[in-house]
């Protein structure tokens, strides 16, 4: 049988569905998540790709911390950015600084379903401030989650010890000193070291322990739109001295690298860990394999001082500011569609890593209030989230990392004391101010 020749409309379809094709709208995606971030960013683009006929993402993991921001601004200068990409709020005073941000508009936000007063308030404020800290105004990231530091325990041990309260949490977290005794308790009735802390070769650990140390007395290092060193020889020195008698009195591990930390508190051999919220899934996860051979539970950094203030970071979304290749707005469209899918359907799967979501309308929902364990912190680990100085220097990928491990640690060590660990530090933030 003879088949007929393609007829002039069958032709014109033939191109209308190839040309509809072509217009898909590809968008490049950068992110810095490895691990089980990673694994969950994944499923949310994956699942968003499926989602849409016109616009599919092409995901891109970069290093984390400092060559993740070097590759941005190098990006920038060159015009040869991604479309979109993830950020830390504590980096944003930098990026802004270098100009690497492009600002949302409140229109460009209805573009996504979203405006600013469905995000977590002290993540817009303190967004705000970066911006008027800058000379600028408006937002110029999207908040996606608050992470925060959190106190992993062993309800075991901590019954053997007897510091196991009846609603099972531990008990007299109440102060530096409430805490000292309770941490001399635990190791004199079990004879393990009670707390599991990094500072092998992870100067955020040790910064993000001593911050929060510092801030619960009060202290601050932002001023009046300016770094302020004025806390550091008193609330600084006697965070950090804290932080020394502990490591001291063997209440807390020594020269411990981050791997070999959570090992520690998850086979059992110390009966707290001092870490991010982040790493909930290892405890899940090995909780659902029957590895975890102990009850334990999760609270917030408890308040040892005047208040209950914890450090904080927030992962952020955002657009390169690309002045020599502007996205276009056709890109700008499918960008903001891309966002709006990842704050409002990908939120509750990104909880799953320990993390809590910016988006008020998932962090208030029945479905996030019933995960495990991430209840059992979150509601006042968002509320007394503190989010780093407003200072360029600061942040993910800064230099006050480095001036933390050559100048902290030690002190850890033994190698400094806290007189000369604060000093130095000082003499460092004043010298990469400049």
């Amino acid at each position: 049988m003879r088949l007929p020749r393609m007829t002039a409309l069958g032709f014109s379809l033939t191109l209308a569905l190839s040309a509809a094709a072509q217009a898909q709208t590809t968008l490049t995606f950068w992110d810095f998540f490895g691990g089980g971030d990673g694994i969950r960013m994944k499923q949310i683009v994956d699942d968003f790709n499926k989602s849409q006929k016109d616009i599919v993402v092409n995901r891109t993991t970069q290093t984390w911390g400092n060559p993740f921001y070097t590759k941005v601004h190098t990006a920038v200068v060159s015009g040869q950015t991604p479309d979109v990409m993830t950020y830390h709020l504590s980096a944003v005073p930098s990026g802004l600084k270098k100009n690497d941000l492009r600002p949302f508009t409140p229109a460009e936000l209805a573009m996504a379903g979203l405006k600013a007063s469905d995000f977590q308030p002290n993540l817009i404020k303190t967004l705000e401030t970066d911006a008027k800290a800058a000379g600028k105004s408006g937002l110029y990231t999207i908040p996606l989650d608050t992470h925060t530091f959190v106190v992993y325990f062993n309800k075991d041990l901590l019954k053997k010890a007897g510091v196991l309260g009846a609603d099972g949490k531990p008990t007299g977290l109440t102060s530096m000193a409430g805490m000292t005794k309770t941490l001399q308790t635990i190791k004199d009735k079990t004879g393990v070291i009670p707390v599991a802390f990094s500072s092998n070769q992870d100067s955020a650990t040790v910064w993000r322990l001593w911050y929060s140390l510092f801030l619960q007395q009060g202290g601050t290092m932002f001023k009046d739109g300016k770094l302020y060193l004025g806390d550091l020889d008193t609330k600084g020195k006697m965070a950090l001295q804290t932080m020394a008698d502990w490591t001291k009195m063997g209440l807390m591990t020594k020269n411990t690298a981050y791997p070999a930390g959570v090992a520690l508190f998850s086979a059992g051999r110390t009966a707290m860990m001092f870490n991010g919220n982040w790493e909930v899934p290892t405890m899940v996860d090995a909780k659902a394999k029957g590895s975890l051979k102990f009850d334990y539970g999760i609270i917030p950094f408890p308040k040892l001082g005047v208040n209950n203030e914890t450090w904080a970071d927030s992962h952020e979304l955002a657009i390169p500011n690309n002045t020599k290749n502007p996205i276009s707005a056709e890109k700008l469209k499918a960008v903001m569609t891309f966002i709006g899918y990842v704050e409002k359907q990908g939120g509750l799967g990104w909880a799953g890593g320990g993390h809590i979501p910016a988006y008020l309308p998932t962090q208030d929902s029945a479905a996030f209030k019933s995960m495990q364990p991430n209840i059992q912190y979150s509601v006042m680990a968002a509320k007394d989230a503190t989010l780093e100085p407003n200072v360029p220097i600061f942040g993910v990928g800064g230099p006050v990392y480095d001036a933390v491990g050559n100048n902290f640690t030690p002190v850890l060590l033994g190698q400094l004391t806290a007189d000369q660990g604060i000093s130095k530090f000082k003499t460092a933030l004043i010298n990469f101010n400049k």
